[in-house]
């Protein structure tokens, strides 16, 4: 019975974290499901989309046919990522990621993709290998893998922003290792701004 008691606090605990645990499960499908959404500045997002678009970015992206993406990626989308600031439109970005695949060759893993409401996520590995010139940077034979998250926002059926946010450094490193400029003090558009915290 000691035994029982001593126990009793912590079933209760992990009662009340299963609950929550439920009710956040809970409160994340209905996120997905309510479709429009208002994003901060009064941005009206679209309606909820399946996982075509992320499954159509990933093929096009693995299979090295970005014109796969012209259905799913808004004309004026704006790209971010470590290794590329302020990409602007789907020619361009569309340009950065042939440069990528032409110098790296990656295979590419599908490790995740879903979209809920305007929001979509893939999560790929890229297994490069760095044997021709890239953004002015010389080949050196280097092999690696790097997990990327591309992070997206859906109008309309539409791709209209995509931030890479990297899993892994990898990649990140050896890039920033042979020169290339990385972003610094980057600052996206917040959904709720942060305030500084007293020390």
């Amino acid at each position: 019975m000691k035994n029982a008691e001593a126990n009793y606090p912590l079933l209760l605990s992990r009662r009340k974290l299963l609950i929550h645990g439920a009710m956040s499960t809970a409160g994340l499908a209905l996120i997905g499901e309510a479709g429009a959404q208002t994003a901060a500045g009064g941005t009206k997002i679209g309606k909820a989309a399946d996982s075509s678009i992320t499954l159509q970015i990933y093929k096009g992206f693995s299979q090295n046919q970005l014109d796969l993406w012209d259905a799913v990626i808004h004309p004026d989308v704006k790209s971010n990522s470590p290794a590329g600031r302020n990409i602007d439109g789907i020619a361009a970005l569309k340009r950065w990621n042939q440069s990528f695949i032409d110098s790296f060759r990656p295979r590419t893993d599908l490790v995740d993709h879903f979209v809920a409401g305007d929001r979509g996520l893939v999560t790929i590995n890229l297994h490069w290998k760095h044997d021709r010139p890239f953004n002015g940077l010389a080949p050196t034979g280097k092999t690696g893998t790097s997990v990327e998250n591309f992070i997206l926002r859906i109008e309309n059926g539409l791709v209209t922003r995509w931030d890479v946010a990297d899993g892994s450094l990898d990649l990140a490193i050896y890039l920033h290792d042979e020169g290339l400029k990385m972003p610094t003090f980057v600052e996206p558009p917040a959904l709720i701004k942060g305030v500084d915290l007293p020390f």
